[in-house]
């Protein structure tokens, strides 16, 4: 390669990196103008390009550290910041919402309090962030392979809008009361800035007997995602909740069992 030829090929990672981003800001626009349904699809689509960049990097043999940052800097924006800011704007319509506050005087400090739990979120993603990016060179147990310390950035604004999506499967106006909807928002930080184990499937092999059954369960969700995708959704947003505390026990047993091992 001369010297005015330019390698092209890390140009496209990155910029799957960026689309993940564009559509991580606009569903903010989305949800300022109140287009909850179009906000959320957008918060999955920049999920599913932070998933493939990786993979793009990968494929390409250019993986970088300024790849990494950037990815980081747009997790940060599209499973941070716009998850709880499309949340704020959800609860806190004021044709719909304000309606469950029945005293005037109580309602801005309930946008305060609210708007506080906001800015808890976005924090608690920066820090799982940057504990992941410094953990990156650091050789962890064993016992940590199938599991994430915290929850994943993605992971954590599926949990921050499951509220929301609750609603578009129910219609139920609960699911949009600013405690219940807080409470959730208060679970997605702290499961991202914990160093709680919760279950990756990345390194997870499934037995030959099983593979079948695996097919099936997947055209099932496919089939559910197409014709009943927030149903779908709702579901799978429980199964997840459920898995929290099925992921902890496994790792502690795990690492029991590792920790005995090496006494032995």
């Amino acid at each position: 390669m001369s010297e005015k030829e330019i390698n092209i090929r890390p140009l496209f990672p990155n910029a799957v990196t960026m689309t993940a981003l564009a559509f991580g800001v606009s569903s903010v626009n989305m949800a300022f103008w109140g287009h909850w349904t179009i906000a959320v699809i957008f918060i999955a689509l920049s999920g599913v390009f932070d998933f493939l960049d990786g993979k793009v990097a990968r494929l390409l043999n250019v993986s970088s550290r300024f790849g990494a940052e950037l990815d980081s800097l747009s997790d940060f924006v599209s499973f941070g910041v716009a998850p709880a800011f499309l949340m704020y704007l959800w609860t806190m319509d004021a044709e719909t919402r304000i309606s469950v506050l029945q005293h005037q005087a109580g309602r801005s400090e309930a946008i305060g309090i609210y708007w506080v739990l906001v800015l808890f979120v976005a924090m608690c993603c920066a820090t799982r962030l940057a504990r992941f990016n410094s953990l990156l060179d650091t050789k962890q147990p064993t016992y940590w392979k199938h599991f994430f310390m915290g929850v994943p950035a993605p992971a954590g604004a599926y949990l921050t809008i499951l509220p929301l999506i609750f609603w578009l499967a129910t219609d139920i106006e609960l699911f949009r009361h600013p405690l219940f909807a807080g409470a959730f928002l208060i679970l997605s930080g702290v499961m991202m800035a914990s160093k709680i184990p919760t279950l990756c499937l990345k390194h997870l092999h499934i037995p030959a007997d099983y593979s079948s059954l695996l097919l099936i369960i997947t055209i099932f969700v496919l089939a559910g995602l197409v014709s009943v995708p927030w149903i779908t959704l709702s579901m799978l947003g429980i199964c997840y909740l459920i898995s929290i505390p099925i992921g902890i026990g496994w790792f502690l047993k795990l690492k029991k069992r590792e920790k005995g091992g090496k006494h032995v």
